[in-house]
């Protein structure tokens, strides 16, 4: 594996520029000017953003005659308002000690008003090295006419990094009422901050083109071993394969793919599965391409191609722990050590709300949701149901648990060595959290669930948890989040129940009382209206809520009450290939955050119950047919990825574009979890899914038209920038880059951030899968959240678990379901608690099919009792 070899890269051209930095052999750029974009020439604005603080609002463009225009359309109330909570800004400056800089603008507004002009530290102190006349005054603008500044000043304050370029937009302070305030249009154009000393900048490396694009950390030794080629050709390319020294070891010719809307390349296929010999430093080099250079990067072909990723992917939830401090040993390096944020979450009802009551809950503990402080019960809710599946699918389905991330001392968290699998004590840090969200007893809603817990404002990149000093509220309950509550609760009860029974009691108890609740109050929907300070998770549609929280309490206690009700679920035993409700209507996609009717029938497929077998087994059935379905799609697709275009609607404005929903990413690895349980319940026969999961794993790893790696330090081009306060390098080089083991969102037509339009981004125009870009800053396309990472973590898991079997072959020795070499009484014994129970712990059920009908039923049973009284001598199965 190559963790962080992008980063190396950079270091040492950095390390070079220092030493050489007068050679010409190495490109600078911008010398003599410290702005990296001066005139917004071929629609683009970067470095240059627009930044607004709710509920002050601003929309921009970026003309094609290279004017930045702003427009300023609501400010601050009236009192609080401050004139930064509309900004243009360029962060990431150097102003270097003794020396003079010449600062010069043209600004245009079209009515009279004044903006405030700085260069100065971008964070705390806060401190200003230029301001207008040194004096702190503001520039008077008179309507439609520009104005243009020319000023100089000298630094003599020091060395400062971290510096920007800001213009502050909204009025001052208890100057104007927000319902007075006119909407002003600002038009900006040649802005310069000129250092005659200033060397300029290293070019920027670019970013890879290599034509022939596959999974940069590797494939399994009997695995599918698939690659795109980006090509024009009409007819078959030569390829050859080469192992580290360069010698050729395998050959062959790619398959003609076409035009690949999604991508909008035009590619072939290349599939050397037949080749299997294990080993570092691969390359699969093709004859011709329409890019360079003509080859993919270097791969491995070994057996332990996510054993690392499935440690770190887990470790990301405790480096997004709150209310406690992440050190040393736990942090893996020093540089993610940070001290406990929120160590005391007690907070109130929003008072800005509708929902008025008057009580606090203390909310302390538990995982923040994403690059923000925020806890969402929607979105912890699948999160925690993901990785705790992860361990009870190795539970049930004679997984090994006896290794990372199951086994207690193997992830290194504060609690290993505690007797009790890691995996769920981690789970278990963040549930303990949720079960506080109950709306107490005595109030009108008792026993529902706060929908989210956030700031009241939306903090900015670079500040850690424990810098947060927002205001911070509960923010009103709803029926999806009661029943993602419910179903959690549930599930963790199940799986406490052998190691701490007082708090196995204390989940079904909470998961109960909330599924009554949400009975009485089955309509409170969560708003689809984005606010300040924390993401909406709105949702419209809850039956499938509903029946994810009845299978989950069915599972868990066995009562009539929520079988009925899950009988009676239109949802029911169904896996989707499309979503339907809430924020994601109409997407491609098996389950997420507000679509949990597949969680429901995964638990249904998989932990012992009552429920008849033939339910069982149509509950398996469907989940396999759902996974052909996202196999056929990656069979259709350039690029093999799971997902389809479809209709998407902005949850800020409600536009639409067609293409790659928020999160994307998520979809795919989803997807893939569907697609590795139908391998499971074909008795790892049918090797196509987990080809298929593999398929998936490649997109997020490298076979993507953006030759990006999604993941943190995997891949010889790994993600490096996330969306997050904490891991900040890039917007604060005091701060730390992220952990290995995060995987973005991934791309987004939406291409709701500033960023990306100020690239000259524009929704529906760039291809779907082109709709990403790896920045900080780019929150709508590289935000990272723990219920993305919940099923990269389920993945690497798995993979490593079964990858190094695929292809092996499985023996079935029919009638020994115990596997001791016997087929005897106790098989006999095995198969009738099974029948009576569901239960399939260590039993092999493709042992017990023994009239090869597909199904294990009564007529197994009385078959089995005909073998051991000797009126058969072999099964039907055998022929």
């Amino acid at each position: 594996m190559r963790f962080f070899n992008k980063v190396a890269m950079v270091l040492a051209l950095v390390i070079l520029l220092s030493v050489f930095f007068s050679s010409s052999a190495f490109a600078v750029v911008g010398a003599g000017d410290i702005i990296r974009n001066h005139t917004f020439d071929n629609n683009i604005g970067l470095p240059w953003h627009v930044v607004e603080s709710y509920p002050a609002k601003a929309s921009f463009e970026i003309t094609d005659q290279g004017k930045y225009v702003i427009k300023c359309e609501k400010i601050g109330p009236m009192g609080t308002g401050e004139r930064w909570d509309l900004q243009f800004r360029h962060r990431g400056l150097t102003i270097e000690q003794g020396h003079t800089y010449t600062v010069q603008f043209t600004v245009t507004a079209n009515r009279d008003c004044k903006i405030y002009p700085k260069i100065g530290d971008q964070g705390d102190p806060y401190d200003e090295y230029w301001n207008l006349d040194q004096q702190w005054h503001f520039l008077e603008l008179r309507a439609n006419t520009p104005k243009t500044v020319t000023q100089t000043f000298t630094m003599n304050k020091g060395t400062k990094s971290n510096c920007e370029f800001a213009f502050h937009l909204a009025p001052e302070k208890n100057t104007v009422s927000p319902e007075n305030y006119q909407a002003t249009t600002f038009t900006f154009d040649d802005i310069y901050v000129k250092d005659p000393q200033f060397k300029g900048y290293p070019d920027e490396i670019p970013e890879p083109t290599n034509a022939v694009r596959l999974n940069q950390e590797g494939f399994y030794p009997n695995s599918a071993k698939v690659a795109t080629l980006v090509s024009s050709s009409t007819t078959p390319v030569n390829w050859t394969l080469v192992n580290s020294q360069g010698t050729v070891v395998a050959q062959g010719q790619s398959t003609v793919k076409g035009a690949d809307h999604a991508s909008g390349d035009k590619v072939h296929v290349i599939d050397f599965s037949s080749y299997t010999t294990p080993g570092t430093g691969y390359k699969l080099r093709a004859a011709t391409a329409d890019v360079t250079p003509a080859e993919s990067m270097p791969f491995t072909i070994g057996n332990d191609i996510y054993t690392k990723m499935k440690y770190d992917a887990m470790k990301y939830f405790y480096h997004n722990r709150s209310a406690i401090e992440i050190k040393l040993p736990y942090c893996d390096q020093a540089q993610w050590a940070r001290p406990a944020g929120h160590p005391s979450d007690i907070l109130q009802p929003d008072p800005t709300k509708d929902y008025k009551a008057n009580y606090s809950l203390d909310v302390t503990g538990g995982w923040y949701d994403a690059g923000d402080h925020g806890k969402y019960v929607v979105n912890g809710g699948i999160s925690t149901w993901t990785v705790m599946n992860s361990y009870e699918r190795a539970l049930y389905l004679n997984g090994n648990t006896a290794v990372a991330p199951f086994a207690d001392g193997t992830l290194n968290i504060p609690e290993s060595g505690n007797g009790w699998p890691d995996i769920l004590d981690e789970t278990r840090y963040n549930l303990k959290t949720l079960l506080n969200m109950q709306v107490p007893a005595g109030n009108e809603l008792a026993g529902m669930a706060h929908h989210k817990a956030h700031d009241e404002r939306w903090t900015a990149l670079a500040v850690r948890p424990d810098q947060d000093t927002m205001k911070r509220y509960l923010q009103p309950p709803s029926t999806a989040a009661t029943l993602n509550l419910a179903a959690i609760a549930a599930q963790g009860s199940r799986l406490w129940k052998q190691y701490d029974a007082a708090f196995a009691s204390k989940c079904l108890t909470a998961a109960e009382t909330a599924w009554n609740a949400a009975v009485a109050h089955p309509a409170i929907y969560a708003s689809m209206e984005q606010g300040p300070g924390g993401g909406a998770y709105g949702d419209n549609y809850v039956l499938d809520d509903f029946y994810w929280a009845a299978c989950e309490l069915y599972a868990t206690t066995g009562s009539a009450k929520y079988l009925d009700y899950i009988k009676s679920s239109p949802h029911y035993l169904q896996m989707p290939t499309e979503l339907v409700g809430g924020e994601d209507n109409g997407l491609t996609g098996a389950f997420d955050w507000g679509n949990t009717a597949g969680l429901g029938t995964i638990t249904l497929a998989l932990v012992p119950s009552s429920l008849p077998a033939s339910d069982v087994a149509t509950a398996k059935a469907n989940i396999q047919a759902a996974a052909d379905k996202f196999i056929s799609i990656e069979n259709a697709q350039g690029y093999g990825v799971p997902i389809e275009e479809k209709v998407i609607s902005s949850p800020f404005d409600g536009s639409t574009v067609t293409g790659f929903p928020w999160g994307s990413n998520s979809f795919v690895v989803n997807e893939a979890i569907v697609m590795s349980y139908a391998y499971e319940f074909s008795n790892r026969q049918n090797a196509k899914y987990i080809n298929g999961a593999v398929t998936a794993m490649d997109y997020i790893l490298g076979r993507n038209p953006n030759v990006q790696s999604y993941v943190t330090g995997y891949g010889d081009n790994p993600l490096e920038n996330p969306h997050h306060r904490f891991w900040a390098y890039q917007a604060d080089n005091t701060f730390p880059k992220a952990p290995p083991g995060c995987l973005s969102g991934g791309p987004n037509s939406g291409l709701q951030d500033p960023w990306v339009k100020g690239s000259g981004w524009k929704p529906g125009v760039r291809p779907a899968e082109k709709c990403f870009m790896d920045n900080i800053e780019s929150w709508s396309t590289n935000e990272i959240t723990i219920n993305w990472n919940a099923p990269l973590a389920w993945m690497s898991a798995y993979l490593d678990e079964q990858g190094p079997n695929i292809g092996s072959v499985v023996t079935i020795s029919l009638g020994d379901l115990n596997k001791d070499g016997a087929k005897d009484a106790l098989d006999f014994a095995a198969l009738k608690k099974y029948l009576l129970t569901q239960d399939s712990t260590g039993i092999d059920l493709a042992a017990a099919d023994l009239n090869a009908d597909k199904s294990i039923d009564a007529v197994d049973f009385a078959i089995y009792k005909q073998y051991l009284l000797g009126m058969i001598t072999k099964f039907p199965a055998e022929g």
